[in-house]
């Protein structure tokens, strides 16, 4: 029970009921611990613009109650998932509360908290330059309180409140100085009456988002571990491939662009990025993190890239070096880079499982053949690892040796051993035009069509067409002048090989029932 009660979770609230209130302590005992007390990071990060953050401080601690003032921590942090703990021996260290403080100092925050207080107006005569200093007391700042709507809202601040959760998060009001109300020795005013001067800035307020805790310790140097979860930090996986003369075999480069938005530089980080579903509960909207992924640079840095292993349901890479995410900052980390992959180009020309029960008077013309790259995330040809989701895009070399864009498409997350596809676009030369050649009615639910495919090839060398077909109903083929494979229970495929500047044509009837 005792392990319990130290935990995030409960807080240890019995005995806190009993210990001297935070306030207390406050006034007493105050240790502060910023980045410079840093030992070790550790930051995973996940696709869906949330990470984890675990790190090590060394900190001098008294015996008894204290307040322990953790600095230095993201500004988009989710507080509820905060957990600490004392590395070397847990039970010398008990937390009795928790508070995230995010009162950060700006003139209308400044404004609101001294309302009902005196201070300042120095006003200065335009003429002579000389400055007057005017006792007044603040008696509105004359902005209209902005609804909350019953939302809770605690990460709503500065110029981050609202970007991680949209309408979720309070925003925080705006004061016009000109709107205040003071009164003075004059008596009630308001407008351009001078220079607002206050007299202290009240202790709540914090130069950046900061963690309490209320802490019972047995004292003395210890590491403290503090690990939480934090919006504004996503990664994606893009990748290039570039295709040999041939177009039999390619070179295949993968890389991380990670993208730090959470209000935090983290220096010497162990990096993990977790590749997968993971399930999290809707936080009233978030924000979504992305980058850019381009080029090819051989070989990672110095030989430490990404290692992969399987986590859960999930995939982990390890970045092999530590590396430091600073914020506001987009990385680019090398994923994987494997040469000679063989690959396999096809074009297809898609039907539709509407053409079976209805009558089409004219042909359709200038139909798009689509080109197709294929290949096998396998072992043998040196991959076999799990591929992120991301985009794929694809290069050739011209007659000039320079690489030229060809297409890109976008791939889900790839076990190994299984078939990437991607589609480049639309065959250039070769030619697709359908013609329905019969349709007869035989009953309320019973049909049947004759089609007519024509595909002409000018190209310089023999390709093979897949016609894909998608049927409707129960369905079954009478007539055909070609072979067809079966795919699936409503999809053939018909294989047409096309020679140079010849004309290949398909022909077949088909009966539909519903």
């Amino acid at each position: 029970m005792k392990a319990t009660m130290r935990s995030l979770g409960l807080w240890g609230l019995a005995a806190a009921l009993a210990l001297p209130s935070a306030a207390a302590a406050q006034e007493g005992r105050r240790v502060v611990t910023g980045a410079d007390a840093r030992q070790s990071v550790n930051l995973t990060v996940y696709n869906n613009n949330l990470a984890l953050v675990r790190e090590t401080r060394r900190v001098e601690l008294p015996n008894g109650t204290f307040v322990l003032r953790y600095e230095d921590v993201a500004k988009a942090v989710r507080p509820e998932t905060v957990y600490i703990r004392d590395v070397s021996d847990p039970a010398a260290v008990t937390v009795l509360e928790q508070n995230y403080r995010y009162d950060i100092l700006t003139p209308s925050r400044l404004m609101e908290l001294y309302v009902g207080e005196d201070l300042t107006l120095v006003r200065e005569n335009p003429a002579t330059g000389q400055e007057t200093r005017v006792p007044a007391n603040l008696l509105s700042t004359g902005s209209v309180p902005q609804a909350n709507y019953g939302y809770y809202a605690p990460y709503g601040y500065g110029g981050y409140g609202g970007g991680y959760g949209g309408g979720y998060y309070a925003q925080p009001s705006y004061v016009d100085p000109g709107s205040a109300v003071y009164r003075t020795e004059e008596g009630i005013t308001f407008g351009d009456v001078g220079r607002v001067v206050f007299p202290s800035v009240p202790d709540t307020f914090v130069a950046r988002p900061t963690l309490e805790w209320l802490l019972r310790s047995t004292g003395g140097a210890r590491t403290i571990e503090a690990t939480y979860l934090t919006y504004g930090l996503s990664w994606q996986s893009d990748y290039v491939l570039v295709l040999a003369e041939d177009e039999k075999k390619g070179d295949l480069a993968g890389w991380v662009t990670l993208r730090n938005d959470a209000g935090i530089t983290l220096r010497d980080v162990r990096l993990q990025l977790v590749a997968g579903d993971v399930q999290i509960e809707p936080q009233g909207g978030g924000y979504y993190g992305y980058g850019y992924g381009y080029g090819r640079f051989g070989g990672g840095y110095g030989g430490a890239g990404f290692a992969e292993e399987g986590m859960f349901e999930y995939h982990l890479y390890t970045l092999g070096r530590n590396t430091d995410v600073a914020d506001r900052e987009q990385k680019q980390i090398q994923l994987l880079g494997v040469d000679g992959i063989p690959m396999e180009k096809k074009f297809r020309l898609q039907g539709d499982s509407y053409y079976f029960v209805g009558e089409y008077g004219q042909p359709m013309e200038n139909l798009q053949v689509g080109v197709f790259v294929e290949f096998v995330n396998a072992q043998s040809a040196g991959l076999g690892v799990a591929l992120p989701a991301g985009v794929i895009r694809v290069y050739k070399a011209d007659s000039s040796g320079a690489q030229q864009f060809i297409g890109e498409d976008r791939i889900q997350h790839t076990p190994r051993e299984e078939r990437v596809e991607l589609r480049l676009g639309n065959a250039f030369d070769i030619a697709a035009e359908r013609k329905q050649t019969d349709f007869e009615i035989l009953s309320s639910n019973l049909y049947e069509t004759a089609w007519e495919i024509k595909l002409r090839n000018r190209k310089t060398e023999t390709v093979v067409v897949e016609v894909l077909e998608p049927m409707a109903g129960d369905w079954e083929i009478l007539e055909k002048n070609h072979d067809y494979v079966k795919e699936s229970a409503r999809l053939v495929r018909f294989d047409m090989t096309c020679p140079p500047d010849q004309e290949v044509v398909l022909t077949y009837r088909v009966r539909t029932r519903y």
